[in-house]
């Protein structure tokens, strides 16, 4: 038979279909990190707990992608876990002391990836893995359980909720009641108004209240400047010398006579310290007091009246 040199359609698109498949296995493998492409840096990290991060996973640092995690698996002190990140060349001399280590998620249900920050650019850059810092990470499906117990408890706190909405539609219970009866609104209508019209009054008695505060202060103004000219009694009080100097002189006379009484000298004196007209008072206001008494019992022997 003699040949061609021509390719079946048939075996050329087997070809493609292989070629294709082929690419798609090679770019599957480069994610998950069982293959190497070029010369990579190593990053080795210690945390308590992964929650759910896999070998092949993304490591961003600073937010932008730097390489993947080689391998995971417990260290050999302990039950602490060790991370190996493949890292591109120069990655490590970006990350200084106070550098940070986190496995977080884009989103609530995404997958776990390795965050690196960078620490502070002023300081050294770190001499040993040790030195990056940590942070443990949270397991999703604690966080489900979580959410998972609080949907319950919403979904109790909605059916609570229903059957109170029931009862009240239904004129039940204390609210349900309240609800129901129109003299529970009309009540409060009526109270609406009654507390607008006490504050309507309240107002009133406040506003004449300030008018008259106002009119005292004034008075009292007006009083203060009279008294600072001098005007009135109680003005030439505070500013006339000559009348300030005749009451004290008043004061010290009376003073002077109060002192002449206390000590028993004169008329006035004698009276106040002499308990004999003290006594001899008294003795004629019992005696008017028996006399009274006999005439209201016989007045007839007293008092004698004559027409005629």
């Amino acid at each position: 038979m003699k040949r061609t040199g021509r390719v079946p359609l048939m075996n050329l698109q087997i070809g493609i279909v292989v070629l294709v498949a082929f690419v798609l296995v090679l770019w599957a493998t480069v994610q998950s990190g069982s293959f190497k492409i070029g010369r990579e840096e190593q990053v080795r990290l210690t945390f308590p707990s992964v929650g759910g991060l896999e070998e092949g996973a993304v490591v961003r640092l600073q937010g932008v992608p730097v390489g993947i995690v080689r391998k995971i698996g417990l260290a050999t002190n302990g039950n602490r876990v060790e991370a190996v990140l493949g890292v591109k060349p120069g990655t490590r001399a970006r990350l200084h002391q106070g550098a940070e280590a986190r496995i977080t998620t884009v989103g609530f249900l995404a997958d776990p990836y390795v965050a690196l920050e960078g620490g502070d650019e002023s300081a050294p850059a770190i001499a040993r893995d040790e030195e990056i810092e940590t942070f443990i990470a949270s397991d999703p499906t604690q966080t489900m359980g979580r959410v998972e117990g609080i949907a319950d408890s919403l979904t109790v706190l909605l059916g609570s909720l229903n059957k109170a909405g029931r009862e009240l539609a239904a004129g039940r219970g204390t609210l349900g009641q309240l609800s129901a009866d129109d003299r529970l609104y009309d009540s409060l209508v009526e109270m609406t108004r009654n507390a607008n019209s006490l504050t309507k009054r309240l107002e009133e008695t406040q506003s004449k209240l300030a008018d008259r505060m106002v009119s005292i202060v004034g008075t009292l103004d007006t009083l203060t400047t009279g008294l600072q000219r001098g005007e009135g009694s109680a003005g030439q009080l505070l500013r006339d010398r000559e009348l300030y100097d005749r009451l004290t002189g008043v004061t010290g006379r009376m003073d002077s006579l109060l002192t002449v009484v206390e000590a028993g000298r004169g008329n006035v004196g004698k009276l106040m310290a002499d308990s004999t007209l003290y006594d001899d008072t008294r003795a004629l206001v019992g005696s008017m007091k028996r006399l009274m008494a006999e005439i209201e019992k016989n007045p007839k022997k007293y008092l004698k009246f004559s027409i005629f």
